[in-house]
């Protein structure tokens, strides 16, 4: 089969199902073919995947799809920054959760060490109060690389040549996968500064981040995976303006906590506007496949279903919705999500 590189990204405001996303398509490989994700950018952003006996595994650093394939190869880019203390927690819990990934796990020798300092330099600046940052270090220790003070991995643990690994496995018509994070209204030029973060987050930048390029001769196809939710979602505080802003109770919804601080995450209502700019801005279709998560939430009736679909199918309202949707994203559909471990493909 030819090789196929993928850029799983969100459309909105981050904690849309990237995890998700990308751990089903770490299943559709299992086995055969080689197969790795690179997980870029630093331990800001929570992203959970759910394994085969229905556990949630919701990690920073380590990439979302370890507890979905077995057989995935593990890679943390050089663009990455890497906090050794919450690597070193994944590592164990994966381990003794039965997802062994130590055999199957590199780190990029450049990716950036996230020392406490870093941390520090942000409460010291009321980063979280004034923008609603995480306060994770994520933005110091990027200025500290550019002014070439940063600590880079090494040789320490894992350590290794990532984009050699990746290119390995392109060179032999296998798959690649590169888990973004954050989401598209959330970069740092997409028009909400100074309440972002501190990198663009479009697939292009992903790329840069894991040293990979989508026109190099080795990759045969490339697709981004662009992951919006009906409804969009902001982290709570002074994190900017978010369309259409209502509260859970008027959705009939349990509150969300985001994963990372833990704190009520504001959430709003649909924005075309945001969701076509995402599409343009990682390339428009066809490059652009839009995967959809909790529809379940506002269609209940599909809750829990897989598998493959034909669009015609599908309940009329989950047809019509999905229409409007790729009307709006100028777009289509690939992916619905229908729960906290179930997609469903449209075929």
């Amino acid at each position: 089969m030819p090789s196929h590189l993928i850029a799983v990204v969100g459309g909105q405001y981050g904690s849309e199902g990237k995890g998700a996303v990308a751990a089903h398509l770490a299943r559709q490989y299992h086995g055969g073919r080689p197969t790795a994700t690179i997980r870029v950018a630093g331990p800001n952003a929570g992203h959970t995947s759910i394994d085969d006996n229905g556990t949630p595994w919701p990690l920073r650093t380590i990439p979302a799809t370890a507890p979905a394939n077995p057989t995935e190869q593990l890679l943390i880019a050089p663009g990455s920054e890497i906090d050794p203390t919450v690597l070193d927690h994944e590592l164990t819990i994966l381990e003794q959760g039965g997802h062994p990934v130590n055999h199957r796990l590199t780190i990029d020798r450049q990716a950036t060490i996230l020392d406490p300092i870093y941390i520090e330099e942000e409460t010291a600046l009321t980063m979280h109060e004034r923008l609603g940052s995480t306060g994770k270090g994520i933005g110091a220790a990027r200025a500290a690389r550019i002014m070439r003070t940063a600590r880079t991995w090494g040789d320490r643990p894992f350590s290794g040549d990532t984009v050699a690994v990746a290119n390995d496995i392109l060179d032999a018509g296998g798959r690649v996968i590169i888990e973004g994070t954050q989401g598209y209204g959330l970069g740092l030029h997409a028009g909400h500064y100074p309440q972002c973060t501190s990198s663009d987050c479009r697939a292009i930048d992903f790329c840069a981040m894991a040293g990979l390029n989508p026109w190099q001769t080795n990759i045969a196809r490339f697709n981004v995976y662009v992951t919006i939710r009906p409804n969009p979602i902001r982290v709570a505080g002074n994190s900017g303006p978010l369309r259409g802003e209502t509260t859970w109770d008027a959705l009939g919804l349990p509150v969300e906590l985001t994963t990372v601080t833990k704190k009520p995450r504001r959430v709003g209502s649909w924005d075309a506007d945001l969701v076509r700019a995402a599409v343009e801005a990682n390339g428009g279709a066809p490059t652009v496949r839009l995967a959809v998560t909790m529809m379940d939430h506002v269609h209940p009736e599909i809750a829990g279903w897989a598998g493959e679909y034909k669009i015609e199918d599908l309940p009329a309202k989950v047809r019509t919705h999905i229409w409007d949707i790729e009307s709006d994203a100028g777009a289509n559909v690939y992916l619905v999500g229908t729960g906290p471990a179930t997609i469903m493909e449209i075929i």
